[in-house]
């Protein structure tokens, strides 16, 4: 009986938090953020599909997909600062090969492998060691998360 009173007033503030659309929405972005920013495998895909099931599956997959580009770009601009210049002469020497295609068509190399559902954290990390551009890793990695999240958010909205 005890235990019944104190988790009373959980029970009535997690119901007022799920009915505010705007604070899960918040929650739900910080935490794909982070946990993609984190270098979490695998986590994208549950979070579409459990935010879909708590609000608007449309507005779900808006939320995941941009918390998602800010996790991106977290590791790119993180990597791209850090290891830049670190990376291995070997390493160094294969990316200078390949350096003229990668400028043309590296952001669709990113699309492509963020549509087969590459990791992140590889494709973010890999992406900042070219001379892509920002602008141009984000609206690949944009097109190419959007449409498994939001089949995935749509599958959480059916439950």
């Amino acid at each position: 009986m005890g235990l019944e009173k104190r988790s009373l007033p959980m029970i009535e503030w997690l119901t007022t938090l799920a009915e505010n659309e705007v604070l899960v929405a918040g929650i739900v972005f910080a935490a794909t953020a982070m946990l993609i920013a984190l270098w979490m495998p695998g986590v994208l895909l549950p979070i579409a599909a459990s935010s879909g099931a708590v609000m608007n599956a449309w507005i779900a997959a808006g939320v995941v997909s941009l918390g998602a580009l800010v996790g991106s770009l977290v590791i790119f601009a993180t990597t791209r600062r850090i290891a830049k210049d670190r990376v291995p002469a070997r390493i160094a020497a294969y990316l200078e090969r390949f350096e003229s295609r990668l400028q043309s068509r590296g952001a669709w190399m990113v699309l492509g492998l963020r549509l087969v559902g590459t990791p992140h954290f590889l494709v973010s990390s890999a992406s900042a060691l070219t001379p892509m551009r920002a602008s141009s890793f984000s609206l690949a990695t944009l097109a190419g998360t959007m449409p498994a999240i939001l089949m995935a958010a749509l599958a959480g909205s059916a439950v």
